[in-house]
C-alpha cells in the first residue's frame, strides 16, 4: 500500500497569493515623486547654507583686512608725523646747496565727491631706516572710488621717489591740527615757522553698510631740530 506525501504544509502552493511577489510591494509614482522632491529641498536648504556662510568668510576677509590696512596706515603716519622736521638736524653743521632738505609740513584740505580728502607733506625721518624723506598722503579718485596713495621722495641725490597704494575704497581721509583749542585743517610751516603740536588722522571706511572711523594722534617730537 503507497502512502501518499502530505505537502510541507511551510511551503506555499504554486499559484497562490502567498507564493507570488505582489505588485503592490514596491513603491508607488506618487512615492517615488515626494521622496525627490524632499531630496530638492533638503539639498536646497544645504546649498542655500553652504553659499550663505561661503559669502560670510568673504565678507569678513575683505572688511578684516580694511581694518588691517587702516590700523598700519595710521600707525605709519602717527610714528612719520612725530618723526617730522622742518629745519636740518644738525644746525651747526655746514651743509652745502645739495645737501640741504627743504624741510616743510604743509596740509590742505580738499573735497572729493563732497567727501573730506586731506593731503599732507612733510619731512621726516623714514620709519624704515635713518635717512630724511619727503612724504606726502593724498587722495585721489579711481573708478569712482576714493583710494589713499603714499608718495616717498629720499632725500639722497639721485634717489628716485615712489608711489604706493596704501587703501582702497575709503569714504573720507582727514588730517587735523589743534591750534587755539580748534581742530583746523589747513596748516603751512612757511607760515607758522613751527610744526603743528598735535595732529588728529581720521580714515573713515564702509563696513557693510555702516561708516567706520578709525583716528590716530600724533605729536612731532623732534620739533625745529635734534
Amino acid at each position: 500500500m503507497i502512502n501518499k506525501i502530505s505537502p510541507n504544509p511551510s511551503f506555499p502552493k504554486r499559484g497562490t497569493k502567498k507564493g507570488r511577489r505582489d505588485s503592490t510591494d514596491g513603491f508607488t509614482l506618487i512615492e517615488v515623486l515626494i521622496s525627490l522632491a524632499i531630496l530638492v529641498i533638503v539639498l536646497g536648504a544645504v546649498y542655500s547654507s553652504f553659499f550663505s556662510i561661503q559669502r560670510a568668510i568673504e565678507r569678513f576677509d575683505n572688511i578684516s583686512l580694511k581694518y588691517h590696512e587702516a590700523r598700519t596706515a595710521l600707525d605709519i603716519m602717527r610714528r612719520e608725523i612725530e618723526s617730522s622736521l622742518i629745519k636740518n638736524p644738525e644746525p651747526n653743521y655746514d651743509y652745502s646747496e645739495e645737501e640741504k632738505v627743504k624741510a616743510v609740513f604743509i596740509l590742505k584740505d580738499r573735497d572729493i565727491f563732497g567727501k573730506s580728502t586731506s593731503s599732507v607733506e612733510l619731512t621726516a625721518f623714514s620709519f624704515r631706516g635713518s635717512r630724511l624723506n619727503t612724504i606726502s598722503y593724498f587722495v585721489e579718485e579711481k573708478e569712482g572710488k576714493l583710494n589713499l596713495f603714499k608718495r616717498e621722495a629720499p632725500s639722497i641725490i639721485g634717489a628716485k621717489e615712489y608711489t604706493a597704494d596704501i587703501m582702497e575704497g575709503i569714504e573720507s581721509f582727514t588730517i587735523e591740527t589743534l591750534y587755539n583749542d580748534k581742530w583746523i585743517k589747513t596748516w603751512d610751516t612757511e607760515n607758522t615757522d613751527r610744526l603743528p603740536d598735535t595732529v588728529r588722522v581720521s580714515i573713515e571706511f564702509d563696513d557693510n553698510g555702516r561708516t567706520v572711523k578709525l583716528t590716530e594722534y600724533a605729536s612731532p617730537k623732534i620739533g625745529k631740530q635734534l
